[in-house]
């Protein structure tokens, strides 16, 4: 929600820093939720996240990346064309991985196997996340109209190529340096809350139209069709 956006960068701002960026994972769908109780979860977190970031000693850093496209998972799957990617980050003694896959969101409890195989490697912190991908949609039977990712892959050989993937990121470690810089876009017209809404009364109205209409039209056509059988 972009309520928890506007938060976190408050929050930085609170702080002296710049910039603030959140991202939504994506890699847990479970059913709805309670979205007010997790927010306020969220927001003691992150700001509490924010602080000891803060705080934190600079050191130097390295930076290791790598991908893959696996040829066993298609659109239909789940997987989107971006397939896997890993970077692994190196700050003093800790490593850390951010799991990328080019999905729409991630089937509950696929995320923790995920973390777990990466921890195994040698690896101290990891996050998985999906990137929200719309190229897997509307191309199968379902309800959703898409499979998230593990609802039909196979774990095991989907953590087998992260598991490489990651290796192959560590392999790579660099010392990097890093800028960061925001900037605003000027008239950008986007679909807000009032829009949507106003696109969802908009459908309601015309199925409403069209069920008023469907009876007149099917009961005119038959009245002609048992004309023209009684006539031939």
């Amino acid at each position: 929600p972009q309520e928890l956006g506007l938060f976190a960068y408050k929050e930085a701002k609170k702080l002296g820093l710049e910039h603030c960026a959140v991202i939504n994972a994506h890699n847990s769908t479970d059913g709805a939720m309670n979205l007010r109780m997790v927010l306020d979860k969220l927001k003691a977190v992150g700001a509490k996240s924010l602080t000891e970031a803060f705080s934190s000693r600079r050191l130097p850093f390295k930076i290791g990346a790598a991908a893959v496209m696996p040829e066993e998972f298609s659109l239909e799957d789940g997987m989107g064309p971006g397939g896997i990617t890993v970077f692994v980050i190196e700050v003093g003694e800790q490593k850390a991985s951010y799991v990328v896959i080019d999905g729409n969101n991630m089937v509950s409890g696929l995320r923790e196997k995920i973390i777990s195989a990466v921890q195994a490697l040698g690896i101290d912190e990891c996050e998985v996340f999906t990137t929200d991908t719309h190229a897997v949609n509307a191309i199968v039977r379902n309800r959703r109209g898409y499979h998230p990712v593990g609802e039909v892959m196979d774990h095991e050989k989907l953590i087998e190529y992260i598991k490489k993937t990651a290796l192959s990121a560590l392999s790579r470690l660099t010392r990097v340096k890093v800028s960061c810089r925001s900037i605003t876009v000027p008239k950008v017209k986007v679909i807000g809350a009032e829009r949507l809404e106003t696109l969802c009364l908009l459908t309601d109205k015309v199925l409403q139209k069209a069920k008023r209409l469907i009876i007149p039209v099917f009961g005119t056509a038959g009245f002609l069709l048992i004309l023209y059988l009684m006539f031939i």
